[in-house]
């Protein structure tokens, strides 16, 4: 007997809206426009004969039929999602492009990319690190790794991990030093300073640091300064500074102990590692594989 069940793109724009919230969000991940998102769910009311969704100004309520279907549809497109995922998964072949930040790169990407030739022999990864934001209509770049809080216009946006910053310095350095036993302890130190930290970024500022503790701004002017994250991280483990560690690019440094915590404290960025990309680059097999891989890398808790 054949099943009768509801238009797929209209099961799907419902289980994405409710998930995110939004007509707004649901399109962006589809990578269609909010009003197409908004006429499928409009059909789907129109074929079960009910609301699924209040409307409300500042976005979406489910209704007690919209809460009641949710569950069910979301388990099965991850089941569908997972056997489809498996299937073409199996031998995936050819170039994957990606972008992001030189030290995000050295220090998280790459110690992992073992991991995936491993698994995925066939395909090929071309590392691009750059600072600039490249142009996904402009450049030959598949995905890129950005670090931002959105919107990101155009661009189906993935969250890969949040960033903690905290003081650390080589162990020698502290050896020679002594304990340190709060942030004003840091005044007479040499600090390590990030120039080219974006200016809404202030946990990469150590006079924000000091300010926010209530000490002058000033004893955090004294000390090394580098338009290179990576050649900064260079600098800490050499033993030159104190540097306030951004800790995604700093996992191998920390376990096996070049570098350490000068202090308990620990501040969550504002900003975000996101993975994007144009909807379009997911027809790619190997783009998607790519993706899925890194947000395994780094799941959200």
């Amino acid at each position: 007997m054949a099943r009768k069940l509801p238009p797929l793109n209209a099961l799907r724009a419902f289980e994405a809206a409710a998930r995110q919230g939004s007509f707004v969000a649901a399109a962006a991940e589809l990578g269609v426009t909010p009003a197409a998102v908004s006429q499928q769910v409009k059909a789907l009311e129109a074929r079960m004969g009910t609301a699924m969704f209040r409307r409300l100004p500042h976005g979406l309520v489910l209704t007690e039929t919209g809460a009641r279907l949710l569950p069910t549809l979301s388990e099965a497109f991850d089941r569908v999602a997972e056997a489809t995922t498996g299937l073409s998964a199996r031998a995936p072949s050819g170039v994957v492009t990606i972008t992001l930040l030189p030290a995000l790169a050295a220090g998280w990407l790459v110690p992992r990319l073992g991991r995936f030739r491993r698994a995925y022999p066939e395909i090929d990864v071309v590392l691009r690190t750059d600072r600039r934001l490249l142009d996904f209509g402009r450049e030959d770049v598949d995905l890129a790794i950005r670090f931002g809080c959105g919107p990101f216009r155009g661009l189906v946006a993935h969250h890969l991990m949040d960033e903690d910053v905290t003081p650390v310095a080589s162990p020698r350095l502290l050896h020679a030093r002594g304990p340190i036993r709060g942030l004003a302890d840091l005044a007479g130190e040499v600090l390590l300073h990030d120039t080219d930290a974006h200016p809404a970024q202030w946990w990469m500022s150590w006079r924000a640091w000091f300010a926010a503790a209530g000490l002058p701004e000033d004893l955090a002017s004294r000390g090394l300064s580098f338009s290179d994250s990576s050649v900064l991280i260079a600098a800490a483990v050499a033993g030159q500074g104190i540097a306030l560690g951004r800790l995604p690019m700093l996992e191998e440094h920390l376990a096996e102990g070049r570098l350490v915590p000068v202090l308990p404290e620990v501040r969550r960025a504002e900003w975000s590692y996101w993975v994007v990309a144009p909807a379009a680059h997911f027809a790619r097999a190997p783009v998607r594989v790519f993706r899925d891989w890194l947000l395994a890398e780094h799941p959200r808790r």
